[in-house]
């Protein structure tokens, strides 16, 4: 980047990010991306890891974004469908008569004229004893039957490392650890662009052709780099809790109803479920937001109520996750009211801001901010194919979404090929063991530590504090489980 300047600099690092720069470098542009910490080290690290159709945007009235989930839920199948495992997501109904379920059936009858789906993905509807053999331990008071109709399951972090390795095949240059601190006008839309190298401390400035500030949480923090702004921002915290599957023996996705009425999940996958998410006003753009004890009581109380007998308490979760949600303020709603579609803000100095938005439609979101900047610029480009070239290459090895361990050859593949560079991006995002193994990588630390040691170079002292680091990460992840019964 600081030898040959860029068209296009994309900051942040998560799945908005690396879509841009994939389909910016795609296009023939010389594309490049920093991140202030590791790829998908914030939000796209922390989501439900549910790749949605757009069923719930229906009762919101977002006809357009119903539309356009279910077109990128079907492209995601065909460039990723390792990233993409169908599942059926059961929707109970309880009441006094059947009309909530009438209703159900006629929004699901809706949803499907209004979207294409693909073979076997239409909606089925269970009468009250189906769903009681299908769904073990429910609440059978009032139950009227269930609603099952099929969204897919991701690893968010991998898809957000493969997309990124994509772009890398096609020119991009990608830099992680590497925070933008500066941001220069140069008129008619170019910028001078200074990064800090977190690895060395250095600091290296450029020319771009462009600039567009993805850095989700971070988006008003970047934009003030380049000047005053107004904050648009309205950050939001989900959590996350991790139960080992033989205490919540599901088959299917459970959709439930928490105590406020929101929709929260129980998702089965391989030997763990995990339970999520909340919603909830948060002021401060971080990685980690804390978890408490009332954001856990919260999804443990909609659990127990759903599934009575199952009696899900502290002790059975094994792990937990919590991240933030960068949505555009609305006034006057609040946060699970607040839109989830995406907007474009061209700030003064000539810096392009993408925020809001959604996992599953982050590719067309991309798409969208590359014609901008094409047009914008006046650079010679091709047409988007992203939709149409898959992410992984022949011969690349596919990374199934739950790992519990890592040979020492895999975590040389993350550090060589995948520019893991700590403890943390390894175990979290590269493998997500930290969230799905039994312990959370905490006996496998050392190892792995001695193995990134070896290959990056770090004394004892370093390897040390990366084994006491990710160890302490993984504790305030549970520390709400302290004096817990």
């Amino acid at each position: 980047m600081e030898r040959d300047g860029l068209d296009l600099l994309v900051v942040g690092g998560g799945i908005t990010g690396a879509g841009i720069v994939r389909d910016a470098a795609m296009r023939g542009l010389r594309a490049g991306l920093v991140e202030r910490g590791d790829f998908a080290s914030g939000t796209s690290s922390r989501s439900s890891k549910l790749i949605h159709g757009g069923v719930r945007y229906l009762e919101q009235g977002e006809i357009a974004l119903v539309r356009e989930a279910a077109v990128e839920r079907a492209i995601l199948r065909r460039i990723a469908p390792h990233l993409a495992i169908r599942a059926h997501m059961v929707m109970p109904v309880h009441g006094r008569t059947s009309a909530g379920l009438l209703k159900l059936r006629a929004g699901l009858w809706a949803y499907e004229k209004l979207v294409h789906l693909e073979e076997g993905e239409r909606h089925e509807t269970w009468d009250r004893e189906e769903t009681i053999r299908r769904v073990r331990g429910i609440e059978t008071e009032r139950l009227q039957g269930a609603a099952v109709f099929t969204e897919y399951v991701t690893d968010d972090a991998r898809l957000v490392i493969e997309t990124l390795k994509s772009a890398r095949r096609h020119g991009a240059r990608l830099a992680n650890h590497a925070p933008a601190t500066r941001l220069e006008p140069l008129g008619a839309g170019r910028m001078r662009a200074t990064v800090r190298d977190e690895t060395c401390g250095r600091e290296i400035s450029f020319e771009c052709g462009a600039v567009v500030n993805a850095a989700g949480p971070w988006v008003d923090a970047v934009r003030r780099l380049g000047g005053e702004a107004k904050p648009r921002m309205h950050l939001t915290k989900g959590i996350h809790l991790v139960v080992p599957r033989d205490r919540l023996p599901l088959d299917d996705v459970l959709v439930m109803r928490a105590a406020d009425r929101r929709s929260v999940f129980i998702v089965p996958h391989d030997a763990i479920t995990w339970i999520g998410t909340t919603d909830t006003d948060w002021l401060d753009p971080v990685e980690r937001p804390t978890i408490g004890r009332d954001d856990v009581d919260y999804l443990l109380d909609a659990t127990n109520r759903i599934l009575p007998t199952a009696r899900i308490g502290h002790a059975d979760v094994s792990g937990a996750w919590a991240g933030v949600r960068p949505l555009l303020h609305q006034e006057g709603k609040s946060p699970s009211e607040i839109s989830r579609r995406d907007e474009v803000m061209e700030e003064p100095g000539g810096l392009l801001s993408i925020a809001g938005g959604k996992l599953t439609t982050y590719r067309v979101m991309a798409e969208r901010v590359v014609d901008q900047v094409v047009a914008r610029g006046g650079f010679r480009a091709g047409p988007c194919r992203t939709a149409d070239e898959a992410l992984v290459a022949p011969g690349e090895p596919v990374v199934p979404p739950v790992r519990t361990s890592l040979s020492d050859d895999e975590v040389r593949y993350a550090i060589d090929e995948e520019c893991a560079l700590d403890l943390a991006d390894v175990l979290e995002r590269r493998a997500r063991i930290n969230f799905f193994a039994p312990d959370q990588g905490r006996g496998d630390a050392e190892r792995v530590a001695g193995v990134m040691a070896s290959r990056l170079g770090w004394d004892g002292a370093r390897q040390a504090r990366e084994v006491a680091s990710y160890r302490a990460r993984v504790a305030e992840d549970l520390a709400w489980r302290e004096g817990s019964a």
